[in-house]
């Protein structure tokens, strides 16, 4: 059945977005909105307050403190308005009121005086002549309604009207008078607005002196407080602005951040619930929003940070969303610790866990950004609700951004364990040093900032654990190729570099060289040295499969002289493919098994081209059969390796390395791989290019240096070597008996003129009396000089042919001896020089006496002279002992020191004799070793051409 059209439509869909989705950034992005959405969310609620149900009046079970400072809004107005009104007005002057005044002033008294003049005439018309009738009259309703229509400006009730119409007109007459002069003057002075009361109350003062008690106050008082005003108006513009001033002046009532607002079983007042609703802790009130969107708005500074560190120093991290995503995962698990961890307290945030981390699992890159990142976020979260940035702010960030960088320099270079577990003692001390010193700034109590040092260095060192304890399970989810994991797979005992040793060993060491290579590469080109060793280790584990199939591994037959080309190069390029596969059998990183599948990128295996190209003779073969089918190298490690393993293989070929040679040759593989685009996909520059190639060259060069060509031994150099180690242990014993009856002479004679007379030496051989007699032909010698002492080796010295000649009070003359080893004795030193005498050899045991030492040395020979003190060049015959000073060395060896046997000798040393015998000619022995019969000449030493074995490797 075909598929309808829609479900093409819903298959194309699907298609597309598979495909947006497996864009690596598209994946990052889709990372890094759900970590920022995470720490968004954990920061909210980490910095949310309790929120509380409670009214004016309602009692409180909890005390209830301030979650950031508070401003009491009630008792701050309040204040604010007692200073206001206490600020006197300000005034302005108006000098058109005292005209005023006195104009309504003169207006009411005309009125006033007809309303008396209306009362005088009906009193008269009432009772003419009688004052007491008149006084006693009582004016009638009609009348005083008539008489208080007369008066317009003035408003009197009944009985100050009938004070009034009573009045006689003296009496009228001196209180116009009176308070026309009063008014008059109070005027020309100054009357504040609002003191008008006070002003009237002085007038009646002044008139009251003459005037009627009633009629001051039924008509005068009314008067006052009808025509008077102030002429001193307040200003309400300044006025208003010198009160303003003045509540500014008020300090805002403010609860601090942890100040009680509501003790527990007290009322509630509206103060406290005005606090607590400004704050946000009561229920069904309104939400601190921007407390929210600052928070938030912190996190998202924290990640701009966080990617713009990634950008500058590590901008393939931005490529890989795995990465990304353990980054961020770091940031949330720490950032969720922490969050409980302040609920015991603030300074118990392990605020270094994702440094340590991410240095231990990504690289100290990763940690820095992640360092920085999270200096940000904590510092938002210490301060919280807060709105002050206090010293515990301070302090957080102060621990994060110096402790973090301390643990990145600590973690970075060895990322294991025991490193991490040193990394949070030392952040531990820092952290605890940094909070004294802060505290001891900003805190008087000693109490108190030592606590907070005690929890700030646990939180470093709690850090560490959780560290060590969280890197094996992101390792493990990730299979991440973390630095710890790096180095745990390049050890030696890994399961597939086992198995590669075993079973192709020639790959093992192929690949051991191309990981010193890598390494070395990647140091100079700042890339992932741990990757790229590890890398190298396991590029050719795909090998296993058919190890035969490949040149290093073959110590017979070659298969592929009998396989046709096209089969040869599918086994050969399947290596990459079977390698992968083991790879991710034996659950080898991803960056691993990238370099196995890109480490010959798609290079064509050349060798079985051209091969297929002869047998096909004109026919057409096509190149991309015998091409790789790998992906070219997309990182730094994968092309250093690609490098490596052709530099490698191609320069063991050589036959003649020279280090000019090496280099050369280097340059132009690289430049094959550059030519053929190999590395078009890898991000590196030119620079990097030459840097590998002379990080190459330094190594290579150190693998190819030249060695010395080792001798081989003949049969008979062999016979004499076996000859002389059997002597060697006799003449051993006999030296010790010989040292000790020395001594004993040393200690029984100490001041005697003449040397203790030798002792009786076994001999070893037959030819030792021969050898004495001989030694009487020599010229005549001195006398030892007195208190002159005899040596006595203590120890066997080193393996010799001829005995020391006996030094005598003058130094001979010494013999001319070739620099070779001759079969030449060393003239005895006498007075006189004797000449030196040609003796047969002597039996290779023979015991020959050592000489006493003299005053002075002999002159140099041929063969070095012997020291009690030093040993000289090694020499095959000994020369003339020396105590004082020893003869300069020669191409000869000297005997060993005297405390320290050495090489097993060929003669034992004989005992000093009184007078010592001239020395008998004995052939040299090639390194010590005596001859096997006598040389027929003995000028000729007993040599055979020396040539170093084939086929074996000598160190130099």
């Amino acid at each position: 059945m075909m598929p309808s059209r829609r479900q093409k439509t819903t298959a194309r869909k699907h298609r597309s977005l598979r495909e947006f989705f497996a864009i690596p950034a598209t994946r990052t992005t889709i990372v890094l909105l759900v970590g920022a959405v995470i720490l968004c969310v954990l920061m909210t609620v980490a910095i949310a307050p309790k929120r509380y149900n409670l009214r004016v009046g309602e009692i409180s079970y909890t005390t209830i403190t301030a979650t950031k400072d508070v401003v009491d809004e009630v008792s701050t107005a309040r204040q604010r308005e007692e200073a206001a009104s206490k600020v006197e007005p300000s005034y302005v002057f108006n000098e058109s009121v005292t005209t005023e005044v006195l104009q309504n002033l003169e207006a009411v008294l005309g009125q006033v005086n007809s309303v008396q003049q209306y009362g005088r005439t009906i009193l008269e018309q009432q009772h003419p002549g009688d004052p007491q009738a008149q006084q006693a009259y009582q004016f009638n309703e009609a009348e005083l309604n008539y008489a208080k229509g007369q008066l317009t400006q003035l408003t009197l009730a009944g009985y100050q009207m009938q004070t009034l119409l009573h009045a006689t007109n003296q009496q009228m007459l001196d209180m116009s008078e009176d308070l026309t002069a009063a008014v008059e003057n109070i005027m020309n002075t100054t009357i504040r607005e609002g003191y008008t009361s006070e002003t009237i109350q002085y007038l009646q003062q002044i008139v009251g002196y003459k005037t009627e008690i009633d009629l001051l106050q039924n008509v005068v008082t009314p008067i006052l407080r009808k025509v008077m005003q102030p002429n001193m108006l307040i200003d309400k513009t300044a006025t208003e602005a010198l009160r303003e001033e003045a509540r500014k002046t008020v300090e805002p009532v403010i609860y601090k951040q942890g100040q009680n607002i509501v003790l527990a079983r007290e009322r509630v007042t509206y103060n406290q619930l005005e606090m607590l609703r400004s704050l946000g802790l009561l229920d069904n009130d309104n939400v601190d929003i921007m407390m929210y969107v600052s928070a938030i708005a912190m996190v998202l500074v924290a990640i701009g940070i966080l990617l713009l560190v990634l950008h500058l120093f590590c901008p393939e991290v931005l490529r890989q969303p795995y990465r990304m995503l353990i980054i961020m995962l770091a940031l949330c698990i720490t950032l969720g610790i922490s969050v409980l961890a302040k609920l015991i307290n603030v300074y118990l945030m392990p605020t270094l866990l994702c440094v340590m981390m991410l240095t231990s699992l990504l690289g100290p890159k990763e940690g820095m950004a992640a360092c920085l990142s999270m200096t940000v976020i904590v510092g938002t979260l210490a301060t919280g609700s807060e709105s002050t940035f206090s010293a515990q702010t301070v302090n957080i960030i102060l621990t994060t951004l110096i402790g973090g960088m301390a643990a990145l320099m600590i973690v970075r270079h060895k990322p294991n364990r025991q490193q991490i577990l040193l990394c949070g003692i030392i952040t531990a001390v820092v952290n605890a040093a940094l909070i004294l010193v802060v505290g001891f700034m900003t805190n008087t109590s000693l109490h108190d900032v030592a606590a907070d040092a005690i929890w700030s260095g646990a939180a470093a060192a709690g850090a560490a654990i959780l560290t060590i304890a969280l890197d094996p399970l992101v390792e493990a989810m990730f299979n991440l190729a973390s630095p710890s994991k790096l180095m745990e797979l390049s050890n030696p005992n890994h399961p597939l570099l086992r198995r590669l040793l075993i079973e192709a060993s020639g790959t093992y060491h192929h690949s051991i060289i191309v990981a010193n290579l890598a390494e070395a590469a990647a140091e100079s080109v700042h890339a992932n040295q741990l990757l790229a060793r590890a890398g190298a280790y396991f590029h050719d584990i795909g090998k296993l499969k058919r190890p035969l199939y490949f040149k290093e591994n073959q110590l017979g037959d070659n298969p592929h002289e009998h396989t046709n080309p096209y089969v040869s190069a599918a086994i050969v390029t399947a290596h990459t493919r079977d390698g992968l596969v083991l790879a991710q059998q034996y659950r080898l990183p991803a960056e691993i098994q990238s370099i196995i599948t890109e480490h010959h990128g798609d290079t064509p295996v050349m060798y079985f081209y051209h091969k297929a190209t002869q047998q096909a003779g004109d026919a057409a073969v096509d190149v991309a059969d015998f091409r790789y089918d790998g992906h070219r190298p997309q990182t730094k490690e994968a092309a250093i390796i690609m490098l490596a393993d052709t530099v490698e293989a191609a320069v063991r070929s050589m036959s003649n390395p020279t280090p000019q040679a090496i280099e050369e040759f280097i340059h132009k593989l690289v430049r094959g791989k550059l030519d053929d685009g190999q590395l078009n996909e890898a991000p590196l520059t030119l620079l990097d290019v030459e840097r590998i190639c002379q990080a190459f060259a330094t190594v290579l060069k150190g693998v190819f240096h030249e060695r010395i060509e080792y001798p081989s031994i003949s049969p008979a150099a062999a016979a004499r070597v076996n000859a002389a180690a059997a002597a060697s242990e006799e003449n051993h014993n006999e030296s010790r008996v010989e040292a000790a009856k020395l001594r004993r002479a040393d200690t029984e004679e100490p001041a005697a003129a003449q040397p203790a007379a030798p002792a009786a030496a076994k001999p070893a051989a037959p030819a030792a009396q021969a050898a004495a007699n001989a030694a009487a032909v020599g010229a005549a010698v001195a006398k030892p000089a007195a208190g002159a002492q005899p040596v006595g080796a203590v120890k066997p010295a080193a393996p010799v042919v001829q005995p020391v000649a006996a030094p005598a009070e003058k130094p001979a003359a010494s013999a001319a001896q070739p620099a070779a080893p001759v079969a030449q004795p060393v003239a005895a030193p006498a007075e006189k020089p004797a000449a030196p005498v040609a003796q047969p050899a002597a039996a290779p045991a023979a015991a020959q006496p050592a000489a006493a030492p003299a005053e002075k040395p002999a002159a140099p020979v041929a063969q070095p002279a012997v020291s009690a003190e030093k040993p000289a060049a090694p020499a095959a015959q000994p020369a003339a002992a020396s105590a004082e000073k020893p003869a300069a060395p020669i191409a000869q060896p000297a005997a060993a020191p005297a405390e320290k046997p050495a090489a097993p000798a060929a003669q034992p040393t004989a005992a000093p004799a009184e007078k010592p015998a001239a020395p008998v000619a004995q052939p040299a022995a090639p390194v010590a070793q005596p001859a096997a019969a006598p040389a027929p000449k003995a000028e000729q030493p007993d040599t055979e051409k020396i040539e170093a074995p084939q086929g074996e490797d000598h160190e130099d």
